[in-house]
């Protein structure tokens, strides 16, 4: 009942927040680019929920990224560093890069954190390959920037093994980049195939050759809507026309 009534709590938080239309634009605009008013209401009550504060998001510590079909929630690298301040890390190593043929392989960091008056270290390895994606167009950062990067990825690891409580579920938008972007690159292949299918349609001349292309494709694309929909545009131009209709074409032209 406690939780039930801290969510209700949470959500009036929230509708009191957003019924300031210009906050909420700005959060719309800033902490939640591409999302929907839907999922930025959401991902507001996930956070509070995890411990997250509304000041967090206006401040953009905590920020929701589209994620496949909803969102992912990601903490900025800043916050992460000033939550591991607050719970005793005292530094952070230089970032120690492997290079193979003028590529990033690796890269480690070693975070510092003071534990009952000892400094212990907690180190992070992490591959390169197995967050960078190019794109077609090689200008993320990830292509003019790979070192700093690959170090924050790094970083965030090590601020997770030293701060394990605190951040265990906090996680950097760099992260999610290959995923973001393999989920991408099969949105725009699944357009082009699309497109391929509606163009051998458009080409059809009689409804026997719509036929024909309908049954050659893919069940996936056949449960397309807007697949569907141009199929039955086009059996519709190319149905015989009754006598009367040929007639009344006649006299228009």
């Amino acid at each position: 009942m406690e939780n039930k009534n801290q969510i209700i709590e949470y959500k009036k938080e929230i509708a009191n927040l957003v019924s300031n239309q210009q906050v909420f634009t700005n959060l719309l605009q800033i902490t939640f680019n591409g999302l929907s008013k839907e999922n930025a209401l959401q991902a507001m009550l996930e956070g509070r929920m995890t411990g997250f504060s509304l000041q967090n998001f206006l401040q953009k510590d905590v920020y929701a990224i589209p994620f496949k079909a909803g969102y992912s929630l990601v903490t900025s690298i800043d916050y992460a560093r000033k939550i591991g301040q607050k719970e005793g890390v005292v530094g952070v190593s230089a970032p120690k890069y492997v290079e193979k043929d003028e590529k990033i392989v690796s890269c480690e960091i070693t975070v510092k954190k003071l534990v009952q008056g000892v400094i212990g270290e907690f180190s992070a390895l992490v591959y390169f390959d197995e967050y960078y994606k190019s794109n077609k167009y090689g200008n993320s950062l990830w292509d003019t920037k790979p070192r700093t990067m690959i170090a924050k990825v790094a970083e965030m690891h090590a601020l997770r093994k030293a701060c394990p409580e605190e951040l265990q579920k906090a996680y950097i938008e760099e992260e999610y980049v290959r995923e973001r972007q393999v989920i991408e690159e099969e949105k725009e292949e699944k357009e082009e195939i699309k497109e391929g299918w509606k163009e051998k349609m458009t080409k059809c001349k009689t409804i026997e050759e719509l036929g024909k292309v309908w049954s050659d494709m893919p069940g996936s694309m056949k449960n397309e809507k807007v697949v569907q929909e141009y199929k039955e545009e086009l059996k519709t131009k190319l149905a015989p026309k009754t006598e009367e209709e040929q007639v009344i074409e006649a006299e228009i032209e």
